[in-house]
Parts: structure tokens; C-alpha cells; sequence
């Protein structure tokens, strides 16, 4: 029989322990006694669990039975009448019915909720590198277990022969569909290797949509076991062409590798450009290599070392940096393949430079490190202006880079900016500045110079609504809008088919007012304000009469160079969007064009992620593993 227990509140009982009972199940029971008083409620047991009250007369077999039956607590007997561990009853392992219905309530492997499961540790192990052998790790095992204990955890096998592929498999279809419905597709790619010294190449693709939104996917990373000859790189681009199903491709772009050059012509694409970001690091390189400058960046480069590797030091300068009300922050160290790095460490020295100086100028630093020295005024003024000098080719590179905006149409407007600007001697340059300025600049020049290119660039520009002519003359400015009015002619069936054989090649006279110009605003920052005073809108109309597709050409192009000159901080693919309307021809050579990037970026940035995947721990990882973790990795929502 079970009586409900009173509360422990109760101010006339109160609940004590059986301390004669000797049974193993009194540790489970309390006795009520009247407060005050010895007088104990006898023949009645109250379970410390559940606080009801169970008879007992004379034995203990209906407190048993009621943590058996209440609580599924199973105890014994030493045989000595003392408390001993508490035990399952089971008689010859047989399983208990809870142990029973938990293994039937477990997830089929092919129910849509295990399936769910292990599709999200699929994702995990895609979107954070995590290696295949976390399935298999203690912990990792035990979380999934707490969060849900009928999910059944796959083996490492599954996810690394099953999951992963059957996941690339459908999002390579995805890409494949999106890559169908693209009129133009530009390419970059670039070669990397890996930890166990195995070549890889790496083919991105970009293109813009139906509504005009930018899309980047990696194609592919794959094993290249040959040298990075420009036959065997044209090889793995022909095929990705080929197993992509891609549609016409606008350009290839590369760094200035001749193997690359060579590779673009054997596939034949009609535009190759160098990435700018490269031509920009090779002509920058070549600057800090003069004599001049190239001692400085030592000396800056000893102390910056010297402060990474004692301890001492590294704390004296945040002290310092306090003292002098300087930013606590660390020095920093520049890379020999990053030119940029070299911008970052003179930036950093020279806004702790009062820190540093008063961290070196201390007693015990001095008295331990005499080789290192503090700059003369005459080198932190030299340091100042090769700063002034590199940080305009730093804001071009970082501008550059970006994958969610056109880029190649800055490429020459840039260009002008700085051959014929930031890179131009001033009257207080010194001998070394002007070294420095002359050095990249000749480097620079050559740069885009082939007349293909320049032509395709100009173009590109052209239907940037940001450029547009207005970085070049008036003359030159008419030459590109007739090359382009004749481009957006030939989409028209009508010329197609006209019966005059050189309708299409019709000379049409567009006429510049400079009059008409808009200049744009130069309030946003980096290239927006880098380039704002080369920028002005150059109007222009028709004059003669021309067959029907040169002159809706004509008048898209009159239509188009009369809209002001969009500001440099806005996307022109928006703008776009708004004029495909009223612009059909020329937003179709927009959609063509505008997808080409500046930059193989891109490409390059699949090798940070690579070597994640690729870590000391899984170097030797099979290709294609490689091939769609990266894929996966980037392509993936």
C-alpha cells in the first residue's frame, strides 16, 4: 500500500533516517517523527524519490517491490544484511525490456531522418575541413549521441565513399545547370602544390545571370603530374571545357607566365589577359629591390625580428605603446612573395615608431641587443615616402580583388591613374624616390600595350557605366564606340542577313560633346577616390543614317553615353538591370563582357583552402578527395 508523503515543511513532523534498519533499502527510505518528540510513525517507509509512504510489517519486501516497480532499481544482498552497490536483476543476460525497446527505436539507416543526420555531418565536415576520421572520434561521437540517440553514426568509409561523392554529384549538376543557361563565361586559372609536393591546377569561372548577379564557382582542381608546360596546362583546360559542357568563353585569365600565354592560344581563347594583382606585385618587386630601399626594408626587417623573438622586448614595446599613447599592437613581419606585406610592415613601424624606439633605447634592451639599431630621421622620412609611393598600388590591388563586381573595365583607367599620376616625379621626390617611381613604372608600361588587348579593355570599359570613354580622348573615345556599335549591330538578325556584304562593317561617325560631361563624385573611398579625377562622362550622338541594325546600335550607344557616369563606389550591374530595357544590344555585350575579372584571385584563393585541406595530418590525401572537398567547399550554400 503507498500513502501520499507529507510535506517536509510540515511543522509538526519531521523526516529522519532509519539508522537501525539494516537493509540495503533504508538508504532509499526516511521515518516520520513528531518534532520535539521521540515518537517515530511506525510501519511506514517514505521514498526519498518520490516522497510517497510504503507499508512495511515486520520486512522489507514491499520497499523493494516499490523502487522495482516506481523506479526500476534493482538491488541485493550481500548476504550480510549491509548496503551494497545497487544491480540489474537479470538472469543470464537477458536484456531489459527499456534496453529492448531503445534498440527497435533506432533510426532505420535509410529513414529520411537518418539520412538528414548524416547528411549534415557530410556538410560539416565540407564547410569546416574537418578531416573524415572525425566520425570516428570519441567526442565527436558522444555529441551526436546526446543530440539524438537513435541516430546511428556511420563509419569514416561511408562518408568519405558515399556522403561526400553522392553531395558533389549533385552540386556539380546544379553548377552545370546554371553554367548552361550563361551566354558568356570567363576562366581563370593558376597551378599550386601541395604538402607532399603533388602539382595541382585550379580552374574558376565566372559569369553573370539572367538578373544579373555575378556567379563564381571553382570547376575543378586536379592533379598535374607533368610539368606546368603550356601544352599539358591548354590539355586540362580543354577537357574542363569539354566535361563542363561550357558555353562560349570570353576570355582566360592568368597570370604573366609565358606557359600560360602559350596555353591560352593552343585551347584558342580570344582574349587573354594577365592578372592585374600579378602585374602589379612584378612591377612592385622590382621597386623594392633597389638599392636604397632595399636596405631600409633590412633594417626595418631586423628590428621588426628582433622584437618577434624576445620576449623582453615584445613586452617593453607594449609598455612603450602606452607610455606614448601608441596603439598596443604587435609589429609586423613581411612575407618575400607578398610585395603588399612590405607595405604593412613599414605602416605598422612607422605608427609605432615612438614605441619602438623608446623600447630600444632602454637599459636592458640596449644592454642585450647592440646590433639593432633605431632609424635615422633621414630613413623614417625615406620610409614615409615609399609609403606614399606604394600604398596607391596597394589600394588598386585590394580593389581588385573583389569577385562580387566587374573589374577588368578599371584595368586601364587605372592604368592612366598611375603612369600618369601617383607614378610621376614631384619637385620634393628625392634621387631614391624618383628610382623608385621610374623603376615600376617601366615595369607597368608594356604592361596591356598588344593591341588586342588594349582593344578588348577599352571595350570592356565602354560598357562599364562607371568608365565608359571618359579616361580617353575624344578621338579614341569614337573609335571604341564605333567597335562596339558594330559588335551590338551584328546581334541583330536583320544585319545578319542583310544582302549588302559589308552592312556589318559600315562605319558609323559618333560625335563626342565634351560639353555635355558629368564629372562623378569623389566621396567613397579606395578606387572610388583613386580614381574620381580622371573620370567625366563624354556624351555623344549619330549623324548619318545607317541600315536598321547599325542604327538601333547607334541609338542604343547615343542613348547609353548620354546617361551620366555612374559613381565608382555603385554596381554596374544593378544599373544594368534598370536599362536592359530600353539597352537590349548593348546589355547583351555588357552580360558578355562585364564577367571578365581583373585578377586570377579566384584561383589563388583556392590554395589557402587547399591547404587546409591538404594538412600535415592528411597530406597524402587522393587527388580526386582534393578535388571535391575544394569544390564543395566553395560551391556549396
Amino acid at each position: 500500500m503507498v500513502l501520499k508523503m507529507a510535506d517536509d515543511t510540515d511543522a509538526e513532523f519531521e523526516f529522519i533516517d532509519n539508522s537501525k534498519g539494516k537493509s540495503v533499502v533504508w538508504p532509499y527510505f526516511r521515518l516520520k517523527r513528531k518534532r520535539g518528540t521521540n515518537e517515530i510513525e511506525e510501519g511506514i517507509g517514505y521514498c526519498n524519490r518520490c516522497k510517497d509512504g510504503v507499508k512495511y510489517s515486520g520486512g522489507t519486501s514491499n520497499l523493494f517491490s516499490h523502487l522495482e516497480r516506481h523506479h526500476r532499481i534493482f538491488l541485493k544482498s550481500d548476504g550480510k544484511g549491509k548496503q551494497s552497490d545497487e544491480a540489474p536483476r537479470r538472469m543470464l543476460g537477458q536484456p531489459t525490456l527499456v534496453e529492448v525497446c531503445h534498440k527497435l527505436d533506432q533510426y532505420r539507416p535509410s529513414s529520411e531522418r537518418s539520412k538528414d543526420i548524416s547528411d549534415k555531418i557530410a556538410m560539416f565536415i565540407v564547410k569546416d575541413l574537418r578531416p573524415f576520421s572525425v566520425v570516428s572520434n570519441e567526442g565527436f561521437r558522444a555529441l551526436v549521441q546526446t543530440l539524438d540517440p537513435r541516430y546511428t553514426m556511420p563509419s569514416r568509409t561511408y562518408f568519405s565513399e558515399t556522403a561526400i561523392p553522392d553531395m558533389y554529384d549533385q552540386v556539380k549538376a546544379d553548377v552545370k545547370l546554371q553554367l548552361s543557361k550563361a551566354s558568356s563565361v570567363a576562366l581563370t586559372t593558376d597551378g599550386w602544390t601541395s604538402r607532399a609536393t603533388e602539382s595541382y591546377v585550379t580552374i574558376t569561372s565566372t559569369h553573370i545571370s539572367a538578373d544579373w548577379q555575378i556567379h563564381n564557382y571553382v570547376l575543378q582542381t586536379r592533379e598535374l603530374p607533368l610539368s606546368y608546360t603550356g601544352e599539358n596546362i591548354a590539355n586540362v583546360l580543354k577537357d574542363a571545357i569539354n566535361e563542363w559542357g561550357l558555353p562560349e568563353c570570353s576570355a582566360l585569365v592568368t597570370d604573366n607566365a609565358a606557359n600560360m600565354s602559350v596555353a591560352a592560344k593552343l585551347v584558342g581563347f580570344q582574349h587573354h589577359l594577365g592578372c592585374y594583382a600579378h602585374t602589379l606585385n612584378l612591377a612592385a618587386q622590382k621597386g623594392l629591390k633597389i638599392n636604397s630601399v632595399s636596405r631600409l626594408l633590412g633594417q626595418i626587417r631586423r628590428i621588426v625580428s628582433f622584437f618577434h623573438r624576445s620576449t623582453t622586448a615584445a613586452a617593453a614595446l607594449k609598455e612603450c605603446s602606452k607610455v606614448v599613447g601608441v596603439r598596443s599592437v604587435k609589429l609586423i613581419q613581411d612575407v618575400s612573395t607578398r610585395w603588399n606585406s612590405a607595405v604593412d610592415m613599414l605602416e605598422r613601424f612607422l605608427e609605432l615608431q615612438p614605441a619602438v624606439y623608446a623600447a630600444l633605447m632602454s637599459k636592458e634592451i640596449r644592454s642585450k641587443e647592440k646590433d639593432v639599431a633605431t632609424l635615422t630621421d633621414a630613413d623614417v622620412t625615406l620610409a614615409e615616402n615609399v609609403m606614399s609611393v606604394l600604398i596607391p598600388l596597394r589600394t588598386v590591388s585590394t580593389g581588385l580583388c573583389k569577385e562580387s563586381c566587374p573589374t577588368a573595365s578599371l584595368i586601364l583607367p587605372l592604368q592612366k591613374k598611375l603612369l600618369e599620376q601617383a607614378l610621376t616625379f614631384n619637385d620634393t621626390d628625392t634621387p631614391a624616390i624618383r628610382q623608385l617611381k621610374q623603376t615600376i613604372a617601366d615595369d607597368l608600361k608594356p604592361r596591356y600595350s598588344s593591341a588586342s588587348v588594349k582593344m578588348f579593355l577599352e571595350e570592356v570599359a565602354l560598357l562599364d557605366p562607371r568608365c565608359k570613354t571618359s579616361y580617353l580622348s575624344d578621338a579614341h573615345g569614337l573609335l571604341v564606340s564605333n567597335r562596339v556599335i558594330s559588335s551590338a549591330a551584328s546581334l541583330v538578325p536583320s544585319v545578319v542577313d542583310d544582302p549588302s556584304p559589308d552592312s556589318s562593317q559600315q562605319k558609323v561617325t559618333v560625335l563626342a560633346d565634351p560639353s555635355e560631361g558629368k564629372q562623378i563624385s569623389s566621396r567613397a573611398g579606395g578606387l572610388a577616390s583613386f580614381l574620381s579625377d580622371v573620370m567625366a562622362v563624354q556624351p555623344s550622338k549619330p549623324t548619318n543614317a545607317v541600315p536598321s541594325g547599325l542604327q538601333r546600335a547607334t541609338e542604343e550607344m547615343f542613348q547609353y553615353l548620354k546617361c551620366d557616369l555612374l559613381g565608382l563606389e555603385l554596381d554596374p550591374l544593378i544599373w544594368w538591370r534598370e536599362h536592359e530595357g530600353s539597352l537590349p544590344l548593348l546589355a547583351m555585350l555588357a552580360r558578355k563582357y562585364l564577367c571578365v575579372p581583373a585578377t586570377s584571385v579566384p584561383s589563388e584563393r583556392v590554395f589557402s583552402t587547399a591547404g587546409d585541406i591538404l594538412s600535415a595530418q592528411r597530406a597524402s590525401m587522393d587527388s580526386d578527395k582534393v578535388d571535391m572537398l575544394i569544390f564543395l567547399k566553395k560551391n556549396m550554400k
